[in-house]
């Protein structure tokens, strides 16, 4: 992540998110990450973009 993008997000209210994915951890259950586990190229991107476990992933994006 840039420094831009992070300073951004930290006055935006998500220092705590931001520090979380820097160490290495869900910003969500606050478990290490294993990249390991990611299902797809998809499940990758999305990890790039919000720092998301894939279990959490597999929570908020259910399809129907």
């Amino acid at each position: 992540m840039e420094n831009g993008t992070k300073e951004i997000l930290k006055q935006a209210g998500f220092g705590k998110a931001v520090d979380l994915v820097e160490k290495g951890l869900c910003p969500i259950c606050e478990k290490p990450v294993n990249e390991k586990d990611f299902k797809d190229e998809l499940s990758r991107k999305e990890f790039d973009i919000s720092g998301l476990c894939q279990p959490c992933q597999n929570k908020i994006f259910v399809e129907r």
